[in-house]
């Protein structure tokens, strides 16, 4: 079975299916359809309506809902230094050595094709990287895990390959084979990081919404439509992510350190 979908993942007319989907996404809906869509994917895909800034008839197409911002209040940020950058699922939490970081077990990848920075990926070696599954449902914003500053975006072209847990274990590199938005950033601290939103299959699309700058714990850097994954990478010396097995679910500003794992029950 992992073979058939390997080989009918890599044949699939990814990118033009992908954008397909997205125009259809961003079409706009009648108004009084839109609670109803609405409420329907929310049970259907778990998507926590309550934490939603604005009516759901506010949003004009399934893309704006994708894109949901939450209400003031909805998520405080943990007491810690580092806080999770967005909703999902642990795909992999592990040591950068020799270059390489772990996608899932029994399969690594190269960071400096990921980055598409050898230099930076130099950098960040004997750091340590948490790579987190945003499902349908989940909040398709992306934020700092840490204070410091943003110092340049950069836009990688790939393919979209799923990135769900079964594409993900049968696709080599799948993270650095599609397309991409590398943030090369430094935390408050002076440390060298990187926080990577990979793009996927059905993703209409990837925002940014910090090009530069210093940036604040858990402010907002960019959006995601319908789902991916998103790949935080710490140089040595900075703080480490709390060591959760995969499929952990964690929340967007929760504590991310060790001693503070942020995991949902």
């Amino acid at each position: 079975m992992p073979t058939l979908r390997r080989i009918a993942l890599t044949v699939l007319p990814k990118v033009l299916l992908s954008r397909l989907t997205g125009w259809l996404c961003s079409t706009p809906l009648p108004r009084r359809l839109r609670p109803v869509l609405y409420g329907w994917f929310a049970r259907r895909y778990g998507a926590a309506v309550d934490e939603v800034d604005g009516e759901l008839a506010s949003f004009r197409s399934l893309q704006a809902f994708f894109r949901r911002p939450l209400r003031d209040g909805a998520r405080p940020l943990g007491d810690t230094s580092l806080v999770w950058p967005c909703d999902g699922r642990i795909v992999s939490i592990g040591p950068i050595t020799g270059g390489r970081l772990l996608q899932v077990k029994g399969r690594d990848y190269s960071l400096a094709e990921l980055l598409g920075d050898a230099e930076l990926a130099a950098e960040l070696e004997g750091g340590q990287q948490a790579t987190i599954y945003l499902a349908p449902g989940d909040y398709h914003r992306v934020h700092s895990p840490f204070a410091g500053r943003v110092e340049a975006v950069r836009a990688l072209p790939g393919t979209l390959f799923p990135v769900n847990p079964p594409a993900v274990r049968c696709i080599d590199r799948l993270f650095a084979r599609n397309s991409r938005h590398v943030f090369r950033c430094q935390t408050a601290e002076g440390t060298p990081a990187a926080l990577v939103m990979v793009g996927a299959y059905n993703v209409g699309g990837t925002l940014v919404t910090v090009t530069g700058g210093d940036v604040a714990r858990g402010q907002e850097v960019g959006q995601f439509g319908f789902g991916s994954t998103v790949v935080a990478v710490l140089g040595a010396g900075a703080s480490t992510f709390a060591e959760l097995p995969p499929e952990a679910r964690v929340r967007m500003g929760q504590a991310a350190t060790r001693g503070g794992s942020g995991q949902l029950p």
